[in-house]
């Protein structure tokens, strides 16, 4: 089959189509996605080598499977199921877990994948192929309401209008927050306003002006600090954002001003795939461009354009 392999550059070869064991399945994909972090990755982030990818929608083709002929999205960790964070329900902090397309484990830039079968969830009849491959992202910016209350009087900035940021924003919307989602770039402002979303270029954010809860999914390195400059007294800061570089921050303005820094990744499929098959949350206004495989490389220089949004990926025929 062929695959986008990341060596030090990226390439298409050909590599065997991977072989399922008991209890795991062998998916072919149908649509993927690039994400910030396969971005990031190709930066440095992770020291990751091999098969990229991780966000995708595909169907079970190996018989042996109780998910067989099932279109299936899948959780991107893997873990060990008997190390002491398994056993206290932090399957995805075992450090023994190979990670879709990140960590250890070839990712979905291929013509097929194997995840283990607990790992699979199956995709709704009425829900497009194209909006199943937000699956991923969506419940990672559900989780942030998974790991921390957020009333909806409190007052919310949202710094950072990208992919997962505008996936973040139609998620508080729903909540009802006091929330505006705040970017450099103009042409994401434009596109937020279009699909609903309250929100201002950064350069309307007055110097003084707080919120309660930021939210830092900028994907760049200086989006903690800028986050942290504008969070009140005992606010939380959840950090979405991942980069290959790191930044440095004063920890003493953490003390003083008692703030709470809270990381936040991973999250509920089951709960992103209701929010898309009932169009909750519409993930469409965020697709710039679907390009075949075979063209992949011309999709990774499209996706680190300013402004491109969602790059999907159509494997096959």
């Amino acid at each position: 089959m062929k695959a986008l392999v990341f060596d030090g550059s990226l390439k298409i070869q050909e590599t065997p189509i991977p072989q399922p064991k008991e209890h795991e399945a062998l998916i072919k994909i149908l649509f993927s996605s690039i994400c910030n972090t396969d971005l990031e990755i190709i930066k440095g982030y992770m020291g990751f080598t091999g098969i990229l990818g991780h966000e995708f929608v595909g169907e079970v083709v190996n018989r042996s499977s109780d998910f067989y002929g099932k279109t299936v999205v899948g959780e991107i960790n893997c873990p060990c199921g008997t190390c002491y964070l398994c056993k206290t329900g932090r399957k995805t902090h075992c450090p023994n877990r190979t990670v879709l397309g990140i960590q250890g484990h070839p990712g979905v830039f291929a013509g097929y994948i194997v995840l283990p079968e607990e790992n699979l969830k199956i995709v709704p009849g009425n829900l497009p192929l194209t909006s199943a491959v937000f699956t991923e992202p969506l419940a990672a910016a559900i989780e942030i309401f998974e790991q921390v209350q957020i009333k909806p009087s409190q007052h919310v900035f949202i710094f950072g209008a990208g992919k997962l940021g505008l996936l973040i924003s139609q998620v508080f919307r729903l909540n009802g927050c006091d929330y505006t989602t705040f970017d450099t770039h103009g042409p994401k402002i434009k596109k937020a306003i279009e699909t609903g979303i309250h929100a201002k270029e950064l350069s309307a954010l007055g110097e003084s002006e707080k919120a309660e809860i930021c939210i830092d999914c900028t994907g760049n390195p200086a989006g903690i600090n800028l986050a942290l400059a504008h969070l009140y007294p005992r606010g939380k800061l959840i950090l979405k954002t991942t980069v290959a570089q790191s930044e440095k921050i004063d920890l003493n303005q953490i003390v003083i001003h008692e703030f709470e820094l809270i990381g936040s990744r991973c999250g509920v499929f089951e709960s992103a795939l209701r929010l898309l098959s009932q169009e909750l949350v519409n993930p469409q206004p965020l697709i710039t461009a679907i390009f075949p495989f075979d063209d992949i490389l011309q999709a990774f220089h499209t996706a680190m354009q300013p402004d491109s949004l969602k790059i999907l990926i159509r494997h096959g025929s």
